[in-house]
């Protein structure tokens, strides 16, 4: 695994998970060019950082990217499920059965070495685009502010 090429609209952050491109908009529910691999991406980065704290069931880990990344994102508990699955099978993350003392058995997953690697991948390219985002945001500020001016003189 390694690095995405190209970085045109909405690769993503860049890390080559060799999942199913197609099924991306259903994981995230929203549509349209780009906006599928961006949210997906950005749910993987969540749950890997959030694996990498500690572990963590399904169901726990949607309210904790709700609660981390809930301006960027929303996921569902079954989206959830199929997101680790793929995770797993990409060695990002393992699970095992996890036998509670009162209710029923859970799954609970862990970051793999190959997780850590692939997350801190993603920190870099999180910076990149914060960084990128930024600029944008200051160069509209200041045109906006020149053209709100230039009307003003009219």
């Amino acid at each position: 695994m390694g690095p995405r090429g190209g970085g045109g609209r909405g690769a993503g952050l860049g890390y080559q998970s060799g999942r199913n491109e197609g099924a991306e908009d259903e994981l995230t529910g929203f549509g349209g060019p780009g906006g599928g691999r961006y949210r997906r991406s950005v749910l993987e980065a969540s749950i890997l950082a959030l694996l990498a704290e500690s572990a963590s069931h399904g169901y726990e880990l949607v309210e904790q990217v709700n609660g981390v990344a809930a301006d960027l994102v929303c996921i569902d508990p079954g989206s959830m499920y199929r997101l680790l699955r793929g995770l797993e099978q990409q060695g990002l993350v393992r699970s095992s059965w996890e036998t509670a003392d009162a209710g029923p058995s859970r799954r609970v997953y862990v970051i793999t070495e190959q997780g850590s690697e692939a997350l801190e991948f993603m920190a870099e390219s999180l910076s990149l685009r914060a960084r990128s985002m930024q600029r944008l945001a200051d160069q509209a500020a200041s045109a906006a502010a020149k053209a709100k001016k230039s009307h003003s003189k009219e």
